[in-house]
């Protein structure tokens, strides 16, 4: 699709920052002077994207400034289904328990002391940039190397990499934990919290016919979470899972890229003490410990 000549002239804007360094921020920005230039969504994309010093992440980065940009709703399929109580109820029914599951994992379980560092290497080999936190205001990105031997006595964790150890927020901010600074995924973490652990590890069972998955962690209060290995799957891919996850109880607020999640094996920062895994069936893991309930390497590519 052709842009006038007038449009070309009109859109000049300043440089594309180093990633790292707001490259969020200009999208936006650049996203406002093609408005104002009169392009399209089509047109701002082609315009945009040549000038990014990195490639959009997630790919729909540039769409999204742009509707952001012109004040229109998010796109219809981000309008999340609601719970199908029906099926729900037959999916938990024929599904395995949390001590089933326990039994069921590859990776040996056992009670005892946190194995925080062995799971964490096991999902994020290497040594990425991880932002940990011992919660949603305290937290900080380092090298994976930098946390090791400190991780059980946190909570939190971006169940993907980060790009570099700063990043810019929507508000403009430097921050350790920001979107802008979060890499592609590398693990989708459905949080399912509808009724009992052994429903909500039935429901996860269930998804890992659908998606690949890696490990189950217990939130330490009421919850299980599913950690699902994205393995270079699309968004919509990602996104009709997710939908479909939703539709079992599922929280969508999970499906935000820079979302915390649990450390496996890590410890609750609030000092919250549930009797939840031990009802399950799973005894002598310590009040507080995120305790990891299933892990299978294999799926993760």
């Amino acid at each position: 699709m052709s842009i006038p000549v007038g449009s070309i002239i009109a859109f000049n804007p300043k440089p594309c920052p180093e990633s790292g360094g707001g490259v969020h921020t200009w999208i936006y920005y650049a996203a406002c002077l093609a408005i104002e230039a009169g392009m399209t969504n089509d047109q701002g994309v082609n315009e945009i994207k040549p000038l990014m010093t990195r490639d959009p992440n997630p790919a729909s980065e540039i769409e999204d400034a742009l509707r952001s940009a012109r004040g229109e709703q998010r796109n219809a399929s981000m309008r999340w289904p609601k719970v199908n109580t029906g099926q729900l109820e037959g999916v938990a029914q024929d599904g395995p328990g949390v001590l089933d599951l326990w039994k069921l994992s590859p990776f040996p379980m056992r009670v005892g002391d946190s194995r925080a560092d062995e799971i964490v290497d096991i999902l994020f080999p290497g040594n990425p940039w991880l932002c940990v936190g011992q919660s949603d205001r305290r937290f900080r990105t380092q090298r994976r190397d930098k946390w090791r031997g400190r991780l059980d006595a946190h909570a939190l964790i971006v169940p993907s990499p980060m790009t570099h150890e700063m990043g810019v927020t929507k508000k403009g901010y430097q921050s350790h934990h920001s979107l802008e600074n979060t890499a592609a995924r590398r693990f989708l973490i459905i949080e399912s919290d509808q009724g009992q652990l052994d429903q909500q590890a039935a429901v996860i069972w269930h998804l890992g016919n659908f998606g690949a998955l890696a490990a189950i962690v217990f939130s330490g209060n009421k919850s299980v979470h599913g950690w699902f290995a994205c393995n270079q799957a699309t968004d919509n891919t990602l996104l009709r899972f997710m939908r479909y996850a939703v539709s079992l109880g599922a929280d969508n607020r999970m499906w935000l890229r820079s979302q915390f999640c649990r450390i496996p094996d890590g410890r609750r920062s609030d000092a919250k003490k549930s009797a939840a895994l031990l009802m399950s069936g799973v005894k002598g893991v310590p009040a507080g410990r995120q305790a990891l309930i299933y892990l299978n390497p294999e799926v993760i590519s």
